[in-house]
Parts: C-alpha cells; sequence; structure tokens
C-alpha cells in the first residue's frame, strides 16, 4: 500500500522569529528576520533562510493562529541551525504565506 504523503512548499517567505528562548546551543538572538524557502513534509516544517535553517517537528508546534495573509507559530524545542552550530530553541514564528496562509493554517493545525 503506498502512502500519500502532502508536500506544501512556498518561497520568498517572510519569517519573523520572536520572543526565542534558547535552551541549548550558541545562538544569543532573542529575534531575528529572514526571507526563507519553507516546506512542511512528514510532519517537519523546515524554515530555511540560508544563513539560518531551523526544523520543526509537527509535534513540537504548540499552536498555530491564523492572521491576515500569515499565521504564527508557538514553536517548542525546535532547531535553529547556522553553519555547523545547532541550537535548541522556543518561540514564536511569523510567515508571511499571502493568500496560501489559510491552506497551510490547516495543514498545521486543522
Amino acid at each position: 500500500m503506498k502512502e500519500i504523503v502532502n508536500v506544501m512548499f512556498a518561497s520568498n517567505v517572510k519569517a519573523e522569529f520572536d520572543n526565542l528562548e534558547v535552551h541549548l546551543g550558541p545562538l544569543r538572538d532573542s529575534k531575528f528576520k529572514a526571507t526563507c524557502s519553507v516546506s512542511y513534509e512528514e510532519q517537519m516544517l523546515i524554515m530555511d533562510g540560508g544563513k539560518r535553517v531551523a526544523r520543526m517537528h509537527a509535534r513540537n508546534i504548540g499552536n498555530v493562529h491564523l492572521e491576515k495573509k500569515a499565521i504564527r507559530i508557538a514553536g517548542l524545542n525546535f532547531e535553529v541551525k547556522e553553519g555547523d552550530d545547532v541550537s535548541v530553541v522556543s518561540g514564536s514564528i511569523r510567515l508571511e504565506l499571502g493568500d496560501a496562509a489559510k491552506e497551510w493554517y490547516r495543514e498545521l493545525w486543522g
């Protein structure tokens, strides 16, 4: 039996990481912004901004709020990688997804 996997992808997404609490690792920023590509596949949300890559498993999503043309995710214990340095953080992530925001909201939280 073949499993059907819904793959979601968006490019040039403005992402705002805010209220970050670093649990482990060298990251010292409590907030930062990035323009990144965002993908969600097999319960893994990846926000790749080139310099920094954030990875979050679906079980680490505390909640998702739908905003006008964006979603805001409360993330718990997700990974932010910068080069070879990996940090584990919790905080808020706002993704400006335009007209696709509602579809992303349903996929992540619905």
